[in-house]
């Protein structure tokens, strides 16, 4: 019968901390005793955990015991053990005294031996007895800060090496890793299940097209009986098979490979557990994109969008072609609201599976982005141009669910701790405002064939942007007429390139290279400074480069 490592409140907190938890036979809490009395010569049963830890290269990590500790001073270990409080979950006091005794985050913690139980008597008389299941988890930093009250010393060691040396000479190391190795071991020969692999975008982004196409067909199938049999008039195509052709397959997958750095950086493993959670979030903030690009083309009335007509064009085209009756514009402005609408309401079912963490995060994304084409679309109309307002819009409409919430995503699904959330969130930041200022920057003097969409529309609607507070403290004359009338019938699509030239002879574009090359610096140097995974460093590193120096 599977044992039950349930705990339960008996003691008051001001107690909890120094107790731990005895259990009947079958693991069932009974009770709690103060930590310091309950080892003795007659030590009772309770509840315990052991963890084995592994570093990217696959190797684990070896403790030896510190020459104060009560029981075995100055024995070699497997990683961490320890005890939970009344009332906490194991895998809750594994990550608290890795955190506490080592100084290590870890990642997914996987279960190995879940119902691993010893006893044991040290030389001085004293007894384990314990109900102690085993772990193993990834950490994300290179080396350990131990407590030298609980570590001496400290090695990372190949599992093969490990596991020989404990079948040669057993007594040299603590006797629950002496029964635990060698049932690893009969388990799997090569046991390492968290062994970091080779990072792959392309795999990921695979994998997301491949839940997108997914989710697709299944709205293609349902969609014939939500029609109930009316076929589709005007367009060549019916919404299912439209929005499929805009979403599988399209794009940079920027939000993907964000998610997967964050997940990666937090210690999740490629095809883990957790990695089901990264792909779903990844393939919702598709579909999430892709509505949001829909809308976005028809309240900026663009022309194109990844160098093909936008969807209100598109629309507008076909009713033109079929001799519509009524306005083809407005019908192609009402039909690609409604295929953004759907593009959403796919995004929401494939989040709808998602962890409850990950679901408050994706709920505050969407609400995020609302609220950033609000006051986008207010801020223009009131004549707003002041910095304040241009950085507000610039983080919700697109360094914040680009780039900060992808990266939290993932790193919720690898299990990610607070404090390992917060430095993505804190380096995401300086990367969604590089994002932004880049952003800037192409809309301005980007080059369409490689953008996908005509440069100077936004400049055209005079919409506030970081580029604008600079160039209106540095343009004089006719350029400073212009710059103050944009969003008005008196600029027109002639005047913008004209503008665009005044602006890089003033220096707007240096100053806006040096604002991107300091957000990349800092957001360098939060990663310098955390104990991030160093796969998921490198890959963020490289991401924000390419995000701060990219040319569509």
């Amino acid at each position: 019968m599977a044992l039950q490592h349930k705990t339960r409140q008996l003691h008051s907190e001001d107690h909890a901390s120094d107790d731990v938890v005895l259990v009947d036979d079958a693991g069932v809490a009974i009770g709690t005793a103060p930590r310091t009395e309950v080892h003795t010569t007659a030590t009772p049963l309770h509840l315990a955990f052991s963890t084995y830890l592994f570093n990217a290269r696959g190797e684990v990590l070896l403790t030896r015991r510190a020459l104060s500790k009560k029981t075995w001073p100055g024995v070699w270990t497997n990683s961490c053990c320890g005890h939970p409080r009344a009332g906490e979950s194991l895998e809750d006091a594994a990550r608290r005294r890795i955190r506490e005794e080592l100084g290590l985050t870890v990642g997914p913690l996987v279960p190995l031996l879940p119902e691993f139980r010893y006893r044991a008597v040290d030389a001085s008389g004293i007894v384990e007895n314990e109900i102690c299941p085993v772990y193993a988890g990834y950490v994300t930093e290179a080396d350990p800060r131990p407590d030298p009250n609980e570590v001496a010393e400290w090695a990372w060691v190949a599992w093969d090496k490990f596991a020989a040396a404990i079948a040669a000479t057993p007594h040299v190391y603590s006797p629950w890793a002496a029964l635990q190795v060698p049932l690893l071991v009969a388990k799997d020969p090569a046991i390492s299940p968290v062994v970091a692999q080779f990072p792959d975008v392309v795999a990921v982004c695979r994998d997301v097209d491949a839940l997108l196409a997914s989710e697709i067909s299944t709205l293609v199938a349902e969609w014939d009986g939500y029609a109930n049999g009316n076929g589709v008039d005007i367009l060549p195509v019916d919404f299912p098979a439209w929005l499929g052709d805009l979403l599988v397959g399209r794009g940079k997958r920027l939000r993907v490979a964000m998610s997967y750095w964050g997940f990666l950086a937090a210690g999740g493993t490629h095809g883990s557990a957790d990695y089901r959670y990264l792909i779903r979030a990844a393939a919702a903030l598709e579909a999430l994109h892709l509505f949001a690009l829909v809308h976005d083309d028809v309240m900026d009335e663009s022309a194109s969008r990844r160098g093909r007509p936008s969807a209100h064009v598109e629309a507008t085209r076909w009713h033109a072609a079929s001799r519509g009756v009524g306005d083809a514009t407005l019908f192609g402005t009402n039909i690609a609201v409604l295929l953004g609408d759907l593009a959403h309401t796919v995004a929401d079912r494939i989040a709808d599976d998602l962890p409850r963490p990950l679901r408050k995060v994706w709920y505050a994304l969407c609400v995020e982005l609302v609220a950033g084409q609000r006051a986008d679309l207010t801020g223009a109309a009131a004549g707003r141009r002041d910095l304040a307002h241009a950085q507000h819009v610039a983080r919700l409409k697109s360094g914040r669910y680009s780039i900060e919430r992808p990266l939290e995503l993932g790193a919720l699904a690898a299990g990610a701790m607070p404090e390992v959330v917060d430095t993505l969130l804190r380096c995401g930041e300086h990367i969604g405002r590089a994002f932004a200022l880049r952003d800037d920057y192409l809309g301005v003097w980007g080059d369409p064939r490689l953008t996908g969409k005509p440069a100077g529309d936004d400049l055209l609607e005079g919409k506030a942007t970081v580029l604008l507070t600079l160039a209106r403290s540095r343009l004089k004359g006719h350029a400073a007429y212009v710059l103050a009338r944009l969003g008005t019938p008196d600029v027109t699509p002639d005047d913008i390139p004209v503008l665009a030239i005044a602006m890089r002879e003033a220096g707007v574009d240096s100053a806006l290279e040096e604002l991107i090359e300091a957000e990349y610096d800092a957001a360098a140097a939060c990663l310098d400074a955390s104990h991030l995974s160093p796969a998921g460093v490198v890959g963020i590193r490289d991401a924000a480069m390419s995000i701060a120096w990219r040319d569509a």
